[in-house]
């Protein structure tokens, strides 16, 4: 239940940081907190990027989710063919009534 409470407190820790950086990126806090905005110009802005910059960072973001998806399907595929030899092979020795390491009964 700790670790759950934990992870509440940091989700909201992050939704209360997004919101803060949308609101003062397109509104005019300078009253409230001392910002200092450097540029307006969309090259320079790391709040609002220039279209080819966006286009770019989408690009980047689908190549790597679709590389990370590939990724984790080979795993998967990996472990199920391991799991799929190691019942095999627990199977074949049950048949030949060999005494496996965990089928083995414990001494007290």
């Amino acid at each position: 239940m700790r670790n759950f409470g934990i992870l509440v407190v940091v989700i909201a820790l992050m939704l209360l940081g997004g919101g803060l950086t949308a609101q003062l990126a397109h509104t005019d806090f300078t009253q409230l907190l001392p910002i200092v905005r450097q540029t307006n110009v969309a090259e320079g802005s790391f709040i609002s990027p220039a279209p080819w910059q966006a286009q770019q960072f989408m690009l980047l973001v689908g190549f790597i989710l679709f590389n990370l998806v590939g990724i984790a399907a080979t795993l998967a595929l990996i472990m199920w063919l391991l799991d799929r030899q190691v019942r095999r092979a627990k199977a074949s020795a049950r048949a030949q009534n060999v005494v496996t390491p965990t089928s083995a009964p414990a001494k007290e």
